[in-house]
């Protein structure tokens, strides 16, 4: 009895076209897997050219399926349309084959071969924590900024004085170094008021570059804040457009040093003891695509062991709560967020996480929810959004197109947040109480 899988009454050309349309749907699934497998991958195809992205996954069934087709044309008394089929099915054999094993060598030696140079900043190690250093002897704040005094009174209005702050630290997000839409002049003038603030800490929300597989756009990146902010304590997170197509490893190249360890395990997503703060930093480049079991787990049991007497304040990418639009090219609602709100801001209510600061729209917005409140703050050069055509319930305050970022100062039992432009003007305050 024969027992090889191909029945010996297929003919050789018969068995050579299903041989190679195995071969062909073979690669398409390692190309597929691979892609998938890195970082934001799954939120590109989601939210950023479905189609196309769909397109190569159904391209590695097209040989197999027209191999298929011309078994049936066998019996046709001319064979000529059997023929045909079988040379469709070889020739889109080979076709999906070189694609495959084009996109998967540009996805792995792509990011890989990019030479960035050894950063010479400041970077924050989780485990390490963060040192508040902007306390001068005696405990007179150095290089204080003051609160706004004017104003208006009520729930929110800011003090005219207040103790020196116990941790100061700066937030902005998407600078999109290598666009060409993105303000190098916004960006620059971030930079230098941020530097000449000196907070005990910066953290970039991430999209620091435009696409990040290409490992110019990261030196640009770090040129620039090596020249203006080379002595500010940095943490930098990994965004949508930093991710893309293996730009992970071009990342960890910029930001990730070689002596980093967290409380997770991952460089992307883990928690930062700031003295007075809780920092807690998600993986969230898109929306829930990275949010896994184990980094809910996570997250649960850091929420639930962080300790309520300092405030829990937690970054991430892209955002929960949000204004914003219906993207007409990408057919996507650019505002509170379907994915992340439901799946992570029930964890946020349950153990009072107080800050929540995110990236990904390009506006400056302070929102309450259930007691939580948000941070938008994706305004550090990116080009920015069209104004809102939808505005969330829980905003509270929105500046659009208007660069900037956000100063957090946390004093005793509250925190003060001061939105500014880049010429470092105070465009809004709240005092939150923890």
């Amino acid at each position: 009895m024969k027992i090889s899988w191909m029945d010996e009454r297929l003919t050789a050309p018969q068995k050579r076209v299903i041989l190679w349309s195995l071969g062909a749907l073979l690669l398409g699934l390692i190309m597929n897997a691979y892609h998938y497998s890195l970082e934001g991958a799954k939120g590109l195809y989601l939210w950023n050219r479905t189609g196309l992205f769909r397109s190569l996954i159904l391209m590695a069934f097209i040989p197999g399926s027209l191999a298929l087709l011309s078994f049936p044309l066998e019996k046709l008394q001319k064979k000529s349309a059997s023929k045909i089929m079988r040379g469709f099915s070889l020739a889109s054999s080979v076709v999906v084959a070189l694609l495959s094993v084009g996109i998967l060598a540009f996805l792995i030696l792509g990011p890989r071969s990019g030479s960035v140079e050894p950063p010479r900043l400041k970077l924050i190690n989780p485990v390490q924590g963060i040192q508040p250093s902007s306390l001068a002897a005696g405990g007179i704040l150095s290089n204080s900024a003051a609160p706004l005094t004017a104003q208006p009174a009520g729930p929110s209005a800011v003090p005219a004085s207040l103790a020196p702050p116990l941790l100061r630290l700066s937030f902005s997000s998407d600078p999109h170094w290598g666009a060409d839409t993105s303000n190098t002049q916004a960006r620059s003038d971030i930079l230098a008021h941020i530097a000449e603030r000196k907070p005990d800490a910066f953290f970039m929300l991430g999209d620091t570059v435009e696409t990040g597989s290409k490992a110019l756009m990261w030196n640009f990146a770090l040129a620039d804040l090596e020249a203006i902010i080379p002595s500010v304590p940095l943490k930098v997170l990994l965004g949508n457009h930093d991710a893309l197509f293996g730009g992970q490893y071009l990342y960890k190249k910029a930001f990730v040093q070689k002596d980093f360890k967290s409380d997770s395990g991952s460089p992307y997503y883990y928690s930062i003891d700031a003295g007075a703060a809780k920092i807690i930093v998600l993986d969230l480049p898109w929306g829930t695509e990275q949010f896994n079991a184990r980094q809910k787990k996570w997250l649960t049991k850091t929420l639930a062991e962080s300790n309520r007497t300092k405030p829990v304040i937690v970054l991430s990418h892209s955002f929960f709560y949000a204004s914003g639009y219906d993207d007409p090219e990408l057919d996507k609602p650019w505002y509170d967020h379907f994915q992340n709100i439901p799946a992570v801001t029930p964890l946020f209510e349950q153990y009072g996480v107080d800050l929540v600061i995110s990236g990904h729209n390009h506006y400056q917005e302070y929102l309450e929810k259930n007691g939580v409140r948000y941070a938008v703050i994706g305004a550090m050069g990116g080009i920015p959004d069209p104004k809102p055509t939808y505005v969330s319930p829980a905003s509270k305050w929105i500046a659009v197109n208007q660069h900037g970022w956000l100063d957090v100062d946390i004093y005793e039992g509250e925190m003060v947040l001061s939105f500014r432009d880049q010429n470092n003007a105070v465009l809004h305050q709240e005092q939150i109480r923890y």
